[in-house]
Formats: C-alpha cells, sequence, structure tokens
C-alpha cells in the first residue's frame, strides 16, 4: 500500500450531488473522506470497486461516491452484497451500514456474513442512533443515554458489534473513530486488502440528536468526548475490554472503549471455497465398477443433446422420489460447466397427491425458471401423464413407467413405455428407487447431460445414503435403454 498521487477528493465523488444532505456536525463526513483516502492509497481500480448500501444516515454517504453503488433495502445491504460478491468474485465490494441497519434489522445479515467469511469490507457508522428517523435509541444507545423515546434514559445495555462478529465468525474486525481520521484510513485500508470478512465498527458522532439530548455538545465537543474515553489497541478482541456509548455524566465513569484492530485470522472466503467445491465435484469420482454384463447404453438422440437449451419435466406422485430426481438431474448438469434451474410443486401429503419438478439445462442464461412446454417428459403416474402429455413441444421424448400409465402418444412425439416399478424391484428388492431408474432412462435416450456427471452427482448426494444403491437403480435404467425393453 504505497502512497500514491496527491487525492483530489472530487475525482472520487459525484459533485453534481452536492451539496450533502449530512446535518451540521455530523461524523459522516468526516467517514467519507477517510474511506476515500484508504481506497486511493490502496489503489483499487474504480471499474472493481462496487458499494451497497442499506438505509439510515449512514447509507446517505454512498450516493455521493462516484462508484459503481447498490442501493438496497433496510438492513439487507449484506444480503445483496454476498450475492454480488457470489456472481463477480472479482468486484471489491464494500458494505456501508448503520448501527440500526445493520445491528437491529440487518443483525442476523450481519451474523451470517460474519460466519460465511464473504469476502466484502463491511464499515457500520455507529452514532449511537436512529439519527433519520429523529434520535430514537439505536441497538449502540448506551444505557442511560437519553433519545426520543427514552426521554429519560433508556434501560437497556448497548450491543458490543465487534464481539459480535468476532463471534459470529469474522476474519478481520476492527473499531476505529472520527475523531481520529487518519488512524481510520490505516484500518479501512487493511480491511479493503483482507482476504475475508472485515468488520470495522467506526464510531461516529450525532450532535443533532444524541448530542443534543445528552447534552454533550455540537461536534468539536463530541470529537473531544470520543479522545477521552478510548485506548489503541493490537491484541485480540477477548484480551480488551469493551464498554459502548460516549462519555457523560449521565453513564457515570466508563472503561475505555477499545481501538484498532482487535482480531484477525485466516480460513477459506466463501466465493473461493464454493469454486474449489465445484472444481472438486467435476472431477472425476470414485464409484463402483458396473457389473460385467452392464450394457453400454445407446448413443442419445442428436436433437436434444446438442440442443443449447432443454427444458425437463418430471411428474409423479407425492413419496415417488420426483424433486430429487429433479435435483439429481440439474445438479449433474451445473457440474458439467452448463447452467441448470430447479423448480418444484407438490401436495401437502408425504405420500400421494401430485408432485413435480421442472428443470431447465442451458448453454446460456436462463431468463425463466418455469417449463411452459416440456423437451422431455417423464411420467410415472397415469394421473400425471393425463395432466402433462399435452404440454410438450413437438419432436419432444416422453418416458413413462409401463407398469403405471397407459401412454396416448401424439403424433410427432416419441414415447418410450419402461418397465421402471419393475426393474427398480428387480435390482433393489422396493419401488421405491424407481425415480432413479427413470432418471437413468431418460439420461441415456435424450443425452440432455452426460452419464457420467449424473454419477457424480449420485455420488455426491447420496440418496437415501447409499451411493453405490441409487447408481444401481441409474445405471439399471440405463441398461432398459440399451436393450430396447420397452413395452409396445
Amino acid at each position: 500500500m504505497s502512497e500514491r498521487a496527491a487525492l483530489d477528493y472530487r475525482q472520487y465523488l459525484r459533485v453534481d450531488m452536492m451539496p450533502h444532505l449530512l446535518c451540521p456536525g455530523c461524523g459522516h463526513g468526516i467517514v467519507l473522506k477517510a474511506i476515500l483516502r484508504a481506497l486511493h492509497r490502496v489503489g483499487l481500480p474504480r471499474e472493481r470497486v462496487v458499494f451497497v448500501s442499506g438505509i439510515g444516515c449512514s447509507s446517505r454517504i454512498v450516493g455521493y461516491v462516484d462508484f459503481c453503488t447498490l442501493h438496497t433495502t433496510h438492513g439487507r445491504p449484506l444480503t445483496f452484497a454476498t450475492g454480488l460478491k457470489l456472481a463477480r468474485p472479482d468486484l471489491h465490494v464494500i458494505v456501508i451500514t448503520g448501527d440500526g441497519d445493520g445491528l437491529a434489522i440487518g443483525g442476523n445479515h450481519l451474523i451470517h456474513a460474519a460466519r460465511r467469511n464473504v469476502g466484502l469490507t463491511c464499515l457500520l457508522l455507529n452514532n449511537a442512533t436512529y439519527g433519520m428517523t429523529g434520535g430514537q435509541s439505536a441497538p449502540t444507545t448506551p444505557e442511560g443515554a437519553r433519545s426520543a423515546n427514552a426521554p429519560d434514559g433508556g434501560v437497556e445495555p448497548a450491543f458490543d458489534a465487534c464481539g459480535l462478529v468476532a463471534g459470529a465468525g469474522g476474519t478481520f474486525v476492527a473499531r476505529g473513530m472520527t475523531a481520529a481520521p487518519l488512524g481510520l484510513d490505516d484500518l479501512i485500508a487493511r480491511a479493503l486488502v483482507h482476504p475475508g470478512f472485515a468488520f470495522v465498527e467506526i464510531l461516529s458522532d450525532c450532535p443533532e440528536y444524541f448530542g443534543r439530548y445528552n447534552g454533550l455538545g455540537r461536534g468539536p465537543e463530541m470529537l473531544e468526548a470520543q479522545r477521552l474515553h478510548v485506548e489503541g489497541v493490537d491484541a485480540l478482541l477477548a484480551e480488551k475490554r469493551f464498554v459502548p456509548g460516549l462519555a457523560g455524566e449521565r453513564g457515570g465513569a466508563r472503561p475505555p472503549v477499545a481501538l484498532g484492530v482487535l482480531h484477525e485470522a485466516r480460513r477459506p472466503e466463501l466465493a473461493a471455497a464454493l469454486a474449489a467445491a465445484r472444481a472438486a465435484a467435476a472431477r472425476p469420482a470414485r464409484r463402483p465398477a458396473p457389473p460385467p454384463s452392464a450394457a453400454r447404453p445407446r448413443a442419445a438422440a442428436p436433437a436434444l443433446a446438442d440442443a443449447p437449451q432443454c427444458r425437463v419435466r418430471l411428474a409423479g406422485a407425492g413419496g415417488q422420489g420426483i424433486v430429487l430426481a429433479g435435483l439429481l438431474l440439474a445438479e449433474a448438469a451445473v457440474a458439467a460447466g452448463r447452467n441448470a434451474t430447479h423448480a418444484q410443486a407438490y401436495g401437502p401429503e408425504s405420500r400421494g397427491g401430485a408432485s413435480r419438478a421442472e428443470v431447465i439445462v442451458s448453454d446460456g442464461e436462463i431468463d425463466y425458471p418455469y417449463v411452459d412446454r416440456a423437451d422431455l417428459l417423464v411420467a410415472l403416474t397415469q394421473e400425471a401423464y393425463d395432466r402433462y402429455a399435452g404440454e410438450v413441444r413437438p419432436g419432444a421424448l416422453v418416458v413413462v413407467d409401463a407398469d403405471r400409465v397407459a401412454p396416448r402418444p401424439a403424433d410427432g412425439v416419441a414415447c418410450h413405455a419402461l418397465p421402471i416399478t419393475a426393474t427398480a424391484a428387480r435390482v433393489l428388492g422396493a419401488a421405491v428407487g424407481a425415480n432413479l431408474v427413470a432418471l437413468g432412462a431418460l439420461v441415456a435416450l435424450s443425452g440432455v447431460v452426460e452419464g457420467e456427471a449424473l454419477e457424480r452427482a449420485v455420488v455426491a448426494r447420496r440418496p437415501g445414503g447409499d451411493a453405490a444403491r441409487a447408481l444401481r437403480a441409474v445405471r439399471a435404467g440405463a441398461e432398459l435403454v440399451a436393450a430396447g425393453r420397452e413395452t409396445p
């Protein structure tokens, strides 16, 4: 983080948005300048930086920075930021939130972003009040402090934001204050380059409400109170004391608030861990060898195997594993490097009732996750066939259970009636597993995914806790196709 050319703040600001809306003496303007100095020092490419904000006084400053910005709903900036980071791991995502936005309505999102170790920087501006709505008590308002809704002083203890994040698994936890802006630069710069969830609580000041209600004076007096009430640290959070709030006669003497880097650790960042898991899943899995008598499935229908997008509907009754079959197909497609969506619908019954899974497999983007007219249809009950046989595209491929369905195929539709339930009973000793037999047959007939990709998905998910048993069912379905075991 070497020193760069002299900083002109205007190069990073939306000057046309000025003058700003912050109250006189508000500490958030100091924070904004510290953020810009840290960004300038670190030298992150502007096109790779995205600011995300929620709702509150703190979120207003994001409207003034001349970067890509995402303005979200109250308490949800970390949720949107997590999705953004997973979709674009190359981006540097900076979340600006406040003590209400981030610790009250957004508290659970903060906990789980830290737990997951999402690779982003979260700056929580703590002014100990809900400033935008009139100065009500916030999660960080000190016990005994007056507010709009506690004119005689609150009785609730304040939240330890840094302790929460460290306990949830955050890998970089720090605290700074607006009374020491240059030290704040350093903390933000370190957070920006940390490879994991980096959290910085920034003690800010609100003279308009918190200061006025508690007789702490205006901006300069509140900054001086901060300076008298802190201590610097370089050690772990567990070795330090934390008592929230500002010094004031109503609260009596308080131990110092710890400043600096309170906790730092290393563990896998979420996006990187997911990428590694996908890469591992894509590698050929060690699986049980097929029986010597296993026949080689016949080649897939080229029109379906080579299609850029394929719409699949699997239908039957509750308890037949329809949803599981759809999940396996979608996971096989994703593991093979294609895009896939999975949607499901079923009744309230554990057994019986209609059940449906819809899977779209595509080489490109998928704009709509539901199947209107299917390219591939699997029907394991007569009711499912009667309901969906008319909702297929010309040239569609239909697979039905010959033991349960009497098909009436339309012109231009290839219908394959296979002894699916009987095969499951023969191979597994029970009808449970017919879904996997049907899935193996569908893949062998259509080539919607490679058979090897499907087997890897089965091994990864281990249906019923027994991957070898599930593989026998899938391979038995493929053998039905290879042997031409169709019922006329």
